[in-house]
């Protein structure tokens, strides 16, 4: 291998693991963004219940199913 080949895959090389480390950033970045945005319905849909709603008529309020609210609720 020529040094010319040898220079264009270490910066072929540092390009991918610099490519692999921004996708990794953005991933978590998204995962956090998915997971407060479910802790943030889980609080409003239990602050609804302990004020006495029930089940169905959140369910109906919000358009999801009762079974996602109560899988919701159900998470530890």
């Amino acid at each position: 291998m020529c040094e010319a080949e040898k220079r264009w895959l270490e910066v072929k090389s540092k390009e991918w693991e610099a490519e692999g480390i921004k996708k990794g950033i953005e991933q978590g970045i998204e995962q956090g963004i998915e997971q407060g945005s479910e802790n943030n319905r889980k609080e409003m849909y239990q602050t609804m219940v302990d004020k006495g709603f029930s089940i169905s008529s959140i369910a109906s309020i919000f358009s999801v199913s009762e079974e996602s609210i109560e899988r919701l609720l159900m998470k530890a």
